[in-house]
């Protein structure tokens, strides 16, 4: 069973920090962080559409310049991380990168070439992994990134699933855990593509691990240990 740090150490350090992600490279497999674009079309590494409840701003990633962005502080003190900045620390080590590209409220035009673009210009091609639960998202990827790796992100599945899985030839679905046992959870490990399940705390919540590749959590040392 693989780990993937959700949006780093998020247990012990601030979200999607750079300190969040040194800490967890140690103990983990791979690293999971979420994309948004700025007003003049950088790629900034934080959750949510808002700065409100990660930093001391306020105010839509969108509405703000990079440089605006780059002011304002997490309560560590640290500014909100490019992905450039990130992939910069990910070189350096081992670990598998998943980006989700956060485009369920907004449809940040041009996200998926950009981020492709960053990840080619260092070379991590292999080690990247992006997801999304917006399913234009991984077409119009899929469109620009013939060589993208793709897992499809969705809660306890939907309808068409399977169909956009085909699609967009992703190599794996990401899915909280009540996704395990169903029809689609089965055809997946059937055809031989990975499972990712997200984002699991405590180890007595983890369901039937049979044909399960990763689970994404906060607790990266928790899980190391039971590993």
């Amino acid at each position: 069973m693989l780990i993937y740090a959700h949006r780093g150490y998020s247990a012990k350090y601030p979200e999607n920090t750079i300190s969040a992600f040194e800490a967890a490279l140690p103990h983990v497999d791979g690293i999971e962080l979420d994309v948004q674009l700025t007003r003049d079309g950088r790629l900034v590494v934080i959750h949510d559409e808002t700065v409100d409840r990660t930093t001391n701003g306020s105010g839509y990633v969108k509405d703000m310049t990079l440089r605006q962005l780059r002011l304002l502080r997490t309560e560590s003190g640290e500014r909100i991380p490019t992905l450039e900045e990130v992939l910069l620390l990910i070189e350096k080590s081992d670990v598998t990168l998943n980006i989700e590209l956060k485009t369920d409220q907004f449809d940040y035009d041009g996200i998926e070439y950009l981020a492709w673009l960053a990840v080619t210009e260092f070379k991590l091609e292999e080690r990247v992994v992006f997801s999304s639960f917006n399913l234009d998202t991984l077409v119009r990827l899929r469109d620009v990134a013939r060589d993208a790796r793709i897992a499809v992100l969705t809660g306890d599945g939907h309808p068409q699933l399977m169909e956009l899985v085909e699609r967009v030839g992703a190599e794996a679905v990401h899915a909280q855990p009540e996704f395990v046992g169903t029809a689609d959870a089965k055809t997946i490990r059937d055809q031989n593509r990975l499972l990712r399940l997200y984002t699991i705390n405590d180890p007595h919540e983890l369901p039937d691990m049979t044909g399960i590749d990763a689970i994404m959590t906060d607790e990266v040392e928790l899980f190391q240990r039971i590993n």
